[in-house]
This record gives C-alpha cells, sequence and structure tokens, in this order.
C-alpha cells in the first residue's frame, strides 16, 4: 500500500484549495470541469484533501459550485445522494453549527463579563477610578474596584491599560494564572488560548506567574506558553498597543501569526489551506479594519499567495 508522504499531503491541500477557487470563478467550464475530476482521481490524498476543503466550505450551508463527478466512485455517488435528498435538513443543521462557533463564544463572553467586544468592534472603558481600558475585538473584562485594591480579570483576547497613580490602591490585572501589578501607566496584556503576553509601553510592571516574579520596563514584553515555558524580548514601545490605532506590523512573521491578529477583526472564519502556507514568513504593516484587504496586500506582496473570498463569511488563504 502507498504511503502519503507530509509534503504530498500538503501539495494536496494548496492544490485541493486552488481547484475550489477555480471551480466557483468558472462553474460552467467543462475543461476545468474534466480537469478537476482527472485531478480528483489520480491519487487517494487528492480526494481527502478535497474532501476537507468541502466540508469547511460546506459548514455554512452553501454548496459548491458544480461538484463534478469522478467515474469510478459509486459510493460517493450514493452519498451525495443521499445528502441531495436531505440538503435543506443538512444545510439548516450545518449553517446552526456555523453560527454556534462564529458568534456563541461572543455571546458567552458578553454574559460573563462586565465589559467585552464583538468581532471587528474595540472599545474603551473609563473606570472609577480615572484609568481606561480599551479593548480589542472578541476581548472581556471583570472589574473590581474596593477599597484597598484594584482588580481586573482579562477574561479572553487583548486589553490596553493606562493606570491613574494611587499609591493606596495597588492596580493588578490577572489573566489566567498570571497576574500583572502595575508599577508605572500603560500595558497590554493579551490571553490568547492558553497562552498569556504582557508588554509595557510606559512606566513599570511587575509580572508574577508560580515562582516566577519579574519587572518589565517599557519596550519589554513576557509571554507564558501554554506549556508553561517563558518568552520574552523587546519591542519598540510604539508598536506595543498598535492595534488601537487600526494597525499591525509583522517582523518576519509566519502567516499563521498575521491571520491570527486579523481573525478577530473579520466576521466569519479565514482558514489556510496548508502548514506550508501558514509556515511562510512574511514582514509588512497590515490595517485591522480591513483584514480580508490586509490579507490580498500580503498575497500581492509576496506574489505566490493568493487570497480568496467564497462568501462573506468565508476566507482562504491559499498557494497561487
Amino acid at each position: 500500500m502507498a504511503v502519503t508522504s507530509e509534503a504530498d499531503r500538503e501539495r494536496a491541500s494548496d492544490e485541493a484549495a486552488e481547484w475550489l477557487v477555480r471551480l466557483r470563478e468558472s462553474p460552467d467550464d467543462r475543461d476545468i470541469e474534466a480537469r478537476f475530476a482527472a485531478w480528483r482521481a489520480a491519487a487517494p490524498s487528492h480526494e481527502t484533501a478535497w474532501a476537507e476543503i468541502s466540508q469547511t466550505f460546506d459548514l455554512i450551508g452553501e454548496p459548491l459550485a458544480r461538484r463534478p463527478q469522478v467515474a469510478a466512485e459509486p459510493v460517493l455517488r450514493l452519498r451525495r445522494k443521499r445528502v441531495a435528498g436531505l440538503f435543506v435538513a443538512g444545510a439548516g443543521i450545518a449553517l446552526a453549527a456555523f453560527a454556534a462557533a462564529l458568534f456563541l463564544p461572543g455571546w458567552m463572553l458578553r454574559l460573563e463579563a462586565d465589559f467585552a467586544t464583538a468581532a471587528g468592534e474595540r472599545r474603551e472603558v473609563k473606570l472609577a477610578d480615572g484609568s481606561s481600558v480599551e479593548l480589542a475585538p472578541l476581548s472581556g473584562i471583570d472589574v473590581s474596584l474596593k477599597e484597598g485594591r484594584r482588580e481586573v480579570r482579562l477574561l479572553a483576547g487583548q486589553a490596553f491599560f493606562r493606570v491613574t497613580p494611587d499609591p493606596e490602591r495597588p492596580f493588578q490585572v490577572e489573566a489566567k494564572d498570571v497576574r500583572a501589578t502595575v508599577l508605572g501607566t500603560a500595558f497590554e496584556v493579551r490571553l490568547d488560548g492558553t497562552e498569556t503576553a504582557v508588554a509595557v509601553a510606559e512606566g513599570r510592571v511587575r509580572v508574577d506567574h508560580g515562582a516566577l516574579s519579574r519587572v518589565l520596563v517599557a519596550g519589554r514584553w513576557l509571554q507564558v506558553e501554554a506549556t508553561g515555558g517563558l518568552r520574552d524580548g523587546i519591542r519598540a514601545e510604539s508598536e506595543i498597543g498598535l492595534w488601537r490605532h487600526g494597525e499591525i506590523v509583522a517582523h518576519d512573521q509566519p502567516i499563521a501569526n498575521v491571520v491570527k491578529e486579523l481573525r478577530p477583526y473579520f466576521n466569519g472564519v479565514i482558514v489556510i489551506a496548508s502548514d506550508s502556507v501558514a509556515r511562510r514568513r512574511v514582514t509588512g504593516v497590515y490595517r485591522l479594519h480591513e483584514p480580508v484587504e490586509a490579507l490580498r496586500a500580503l498575497g500581492r506582496a509576496h506574489g505566490d499567495i493568493g487570497v480568496t473570498q467564497v462568501s462573506p463569511w468565508l476566507v482562504i488563504v491559499s498557494a497561487n
């Protein structure tokens, strides 16, 4: 039995994404249909890659433009016939699942948080002590301002804090098991799944995590990774919290990192077609308020990266 290598799987994924684009752009082109059928029948990895990208697209309940039949696939033809008979119910369930995946996290965050934002929304919150918090999209905080203490819990996302000094009441931000205590004025905290990062724009912030206690000065950042490992470094102070001005800067970063930054600003799903595309390293400045155009600018700058918006809610990043 033939063994499919990782390189073959990645190549098949890239090619499947390209076929998806071609079929949607030219739904009545018989030559494209014939070449697609030949590609699909040429290797098991092609069929697997096509099934994966088809499932991603089908999740939003919209049928792919003309799925040509491959001659030797009676089981798949039977399955499609059955799916066609159940299309109305199936599409409704798929659309409901997609809507839940897309909107439920935001609604759950709003129920849990004192202040929260939706996809694409930024919000500035003025606290009773005179401090301010700017929330990135899909972010939420709980606030507790009491005698002798000022505590904020970051539930999800990203927040930039500008703190009014009060020696009698320390200002602390908690994100999972990381605590940041203000010794200066302006800093950023990010909670991305199980990873937490703190970056200081002005003044000083003490970061505590288990037995670790470290003071960060302006321009320094510290990240606690999901494994418990630590990363730290230096960043231009002007780039800390740059998202507040509608931009991000990538310095020799994988495309996956850029997409991760843009996802909260897009009211839908951004799919990277393969690991090889995700790992491609890029440098540039990208505008957040137009995430699809930012991805297209990335593609134009790097020539061999294609960006296709197949619906208002689904964007695919693939190799050209």
